[in-house]
């Protein structure tokens, strides 16, 4: 019986061993560190396929970047990958589907490195709802509890990893590469039903949006630790289309979203004395860009209904092109955009009142537009239809959300010369 035990047990390591050794070879999150293979792992084809979140946070628990922009995929594609398209020392650290919950825990993993100078991070009212808190892969990466060893552990013994093992080994094989989310040409009407689609399902989504008050807290604790220990944070509010940004209003959200913007701007203002060791972009410690309502390149007609060529700035309603983010990071430099089109303020306090009748100036006079009228007659007949809210059980943050963070923020390396 004995014999018996020890064989199957030392056949059980063996698989886990073979397991964990397959998924380390092939490394599909690009976590690992292993040598590729020529023909068979040389190419990444699944480093963004699970959100990001495992090659991120693991590059932001390795440490070494002095400035890193966090976000969700507005992030990931609104703004360049390759970070010769970036100012020096920036990194595109978005994560697609991600909150506050988690945008906060990498921003709190990144400050344990003591290079890290700045920090710049896409917010909007998603990141702040009750409808999620982390995506499952969060719980194998280091966003969990900041070790990457044993994030990497875990990476390696995940079912998730091995499905993305194979399929990275299949797309080596057969030459096959991850689908970008925008192209040059559309067949036609793809690009119009893709703007129809999102209207109405995004305005579904914000009849049942609720604001958490608590997401907003834990941000502002990260955000106190950060710019105390002389990071740099800078806040944007994204840029949506103007389809969408209607559907938000159309939806009884616009008060929402007002004092949405009106809190992010009180919050960034209390840590907005405090001084930055190096600053990478000019302005305080703690700073708040706006990038949204109905702004120009926002308000761009929708593509026609058999268009086929790119729409310029949007490539849906939800999501901006890589073009627009270089262009709102210039202007948070006090840089001159390439597009003239692209246009953003700092938000504070003070200006809160001006920005809010400037917003719905440019509200009305797109309302007054041909492709206002259109939206206007599409949502219209979304709201004769009765739809009933899109409704998720909500996900509240507990002691242990509230512990993990508190364990990475104890974790900051102290900067130099700090005030």
């Amino acid at each position: 019986m004995q014999r018996y035990a020890a064989t199957l047990l030392i056949a059980l390591f063996a698989t886990l061993a073979g397991f964990a050794g397959f998924n380390a070879v092939v490394d599909p999150f690009g976590v690992m560190g292993t040598p590729d293979i020529p023909g068979l792992t040389s190419r990444d084809t699944r480093l963004y396929k699970d959100g990001g979140r495992v090659h991120i946070a693991d590059r932001l628990a390795r440490g070494g970047d002095p400035a890193i922009i966090l976000g969700s995929s507005r992030t990931v594609d609104g703004f360049p990958r390759d970070p010769d398209d970036l100012p020096a020392g920036f990194i595109n650290a978005g994560m697609r589907g991600t909150n506050i919950f988690e945008l906060s825990q990498a921003a709190a993993l990144a400050a344990g490195d003591a290079r890290l100078r700045c920090v710049v991070i896409g917010l909007d009212l998603d990141e702040f709802g009750t409808h999620s808190k982390a995506k499952s892969t969060y719980w194998l990466s280091a966003l969990r509890d900041g070790n990457a060893d044993f994030a990497r552990a875990r990476v390696s013994l995940s079912p998730s990893t091995f499905r993305a093992s194979v399929r990275m080994l299949a797309d080596n094989l057969t030459g096959s590469s991850p689908r970008m989310p925008w192209v040059d040409t559309y067949p036609s009407g793809a690009q119009r039903r893709r703007y129809d689609d999102s209207a109405r399902g995004i305005y579904r989504f914000y009849l049942g949006y609720r604001f958490d008050p608590e997401r907003l807290a834990l941000f502002e604790t990260v955000l106190d630790n950060l710019t105390a220990q002389g990071v740099q944070v800078t806040g944007f509010i994204h840029p949506l289309h103007a389809w969408r940004e209607e559907a938000l209003f159309r939806a009884g959200r616009g008060e929402d979203f007002l004092a949405f913007r009106a809190a992010l701007a009180e919050t960034f203002a209390r840590h907005a004395a405090r001084e930055p060791v190096e600053a990478c972009l000019p302005g305080p410690a703690s700073q708040l860009f706006d990038f949204s309502g109905f702004r120009p390149f926002a308000a761009l007609p929708a593509p026609a209904v058999d268009a086929t060529a790119a729409h310029p700035t949007f490539f849906e309603p939800s999501h901006y092109l890589p073009h627009v983010g270089a262009d709102m990071l210039a202007i948070m430099a006090g840089e001159t955009p390439e597009d003239a089109r692209v246009t953003g303020e700092r938000l504070a306090p003070q200006t809160l009142s001006r920005s809010a009748e400037a917003l719905a100036e440019r509200r009305a006079a797109w309302l007054a537009t041909p492709d206002g009228a259109t939206a206007t007659a599409l949502l219209d007949a979304v709201i004769a239809d009765n739809p009933t809210a899109q409704l998720e059980t909500p996900q509240f943050l507990n002691r242990d959300d509230e512990t993990s963070v508190a364990d990475k923020l104890a974790r900051i390396a102290p900067r130099a010369a700090r005030r």
